[in-house]
């Protein structure tokens, strides 16, 4: 039996969900500037979250891959090229953050 498409499915998909919440917390904070300012609590409890959780999720996902691959050679160079994809990444994403920053100038009203 072939799988219906529906437009339901697409709201269950964490891609557009994010977006949706870019595009609400856009709108508001165009719009409503004075209820995101008294709705920061939620931003900054949500980042918190995101500390909380990220460092253990990282470990348990590092310590669970080098326990599946078995060969402790394998694994450290399976190591050395996730640190320079990871060095290389974080790189680009906070030039770009900085650049973005440069030119829009968030927070100058």
């Amino acid at each position: 039996m072939l799988k219906q498409k529906s437009i339901f499915n697409l709201f269950k998909n964490l891609a557009f969900q994010v977006f949706i919440a870019i595009v609400a917390g856009i709108f508001f904070g165009y719009y409503f500037p004075e209820i995101s300012v008294n709705l920061q609590f939620v931003s900054n409890q949500f980042i918190n979250i995101i500390k909380f959780f990220i460092c253990p999720i990282i470990f348990f996902t590092v310590s669970i891959g080098i326990a599946t691959i078995g060969d402790l050679k394998k694994a450290g160079r399976i190591g050395i090229k996730s640190l320079i994809y990871f060095e290389i990444v974080t790189t680009l994403a906070l030039l770009t953050g900085v650049i973005m920053a440069h030119l829009i100038e968030p927070g100058k009203i």
